[in-house]
């Protein structure tokens, strides 16, 4: 089980070998304070979320979960789209939370807008943050993997990672750091096709709760017209970000954090 409850963000290890980085709160006044999950692009992991969960509100509570395979989560034989999403319901259930606020960059989407569509219950809202709204093609799963082997794991993350438009220097070299640490090929692989085959626009039908659509105008891994398409079939609202690529959480995240606050609060 978690460990007791404190203000400060801090590292839980949950049962099961998921891990988190929680900031628990109290809320104003002594009402329940709002309750965020936030999960992560895929081949990388919680930390991710670090400058937008300190530019949301204090008292908030926030946790960011690294799914499996990520960060300090216990790798698994394989990964699939279901599989990540019970992971996130986990988090729900060992954190005592009924349901969360969910906010998914990448592949980490696509996880929620699953569990959105198969457990409306859990999920209050939903933003999707370059949100791998469809599957990627079987030429660009051929490509990764051909670079794969050429390059090797760490160095085709690094440059994958650090070649986003609209990140300085110092976001670039955040996001790399928090690429998965010494990733190897099978790994790398498996959890690329894992996420080369989710999409959030195939639960997009079943999702109930407000939407919020977030994508940079440059964003290659999930355009523009996806996300509005995304918007659009949930009856949701689109945000395009200036200048951004795949990860605005990094080269925009207090403009990400701003979104997510009016989406949660409904202003």
């Amino acid at each position: 089980m978690r460990t007791p409850a404190e203000v400060l963000p801090r590292r839980v290890e949950l049962r099961g070998g998921v891990s988190v980085l929680l900031r628990e709160a109290a809320g104003p006044a002594g009402r329940p304070a709002p309750r965020v999950l936030l999960v992560h692009p895929a081949n990388m992991q919680a930390t991710s979320w670090d400058r937008v969960v300190a530019r949301l509100p204090a008292d908030w509570s926030c946790a960011a979960v690294d799914l499996p395979g990520h960060g300090r989560s216990a790798p698994r034989a394989g990964y699939d789209l279901a599989t990540w999403t019970a992971s996130c319901r986990h988090v729900l259930d060992e954190l005592g939370w009924p349901a969360a606020h969910g906010v998914g960059a990448s592949v980490g989407a696509a996880v929620l807008a699953a569990l959105a569509a198969t457990d409306p219950a859990r999920v209050r809202t939903l933003t999707t943050v370059g949100g791998a709204c469809r599957a990627a093609s079987a030429a660009d799963t051929a490509e990764f993997l051909a670079e794969l082997d050429r390059l090797g794991a760490g160095e085709l993350l690094r440059a994958i990672v650090a070649g986003e438009p609209g990140l300085t220097p110092e976001q670039a070299a955040d996001a790399v750091a928090h690429t998965v640490p010494g990733a190897v090929r099978a790994q790398v692989a498996a959890i690329w096709r894992a996420a080369a085959a989710s999409a959030a626009l195939d639960h997009a039908d079943r999702i109930t709760c407000p939407v919020l659509a977030v994508v940079g105008e440059h964003d290659q891994g999930c355009p523009v017209a996806d996300s509005a398409e995304l918007a659009r079939r949930t009856g949701g609202r689109l945000a395009v970000l200036a200048g951004q690529g795949h990860l605005p959480l990094y080269g925009a995240a207090g403009d990400v954090a701003d979104l997510v606050r009016a989406h949660v609060t409904g202003r």
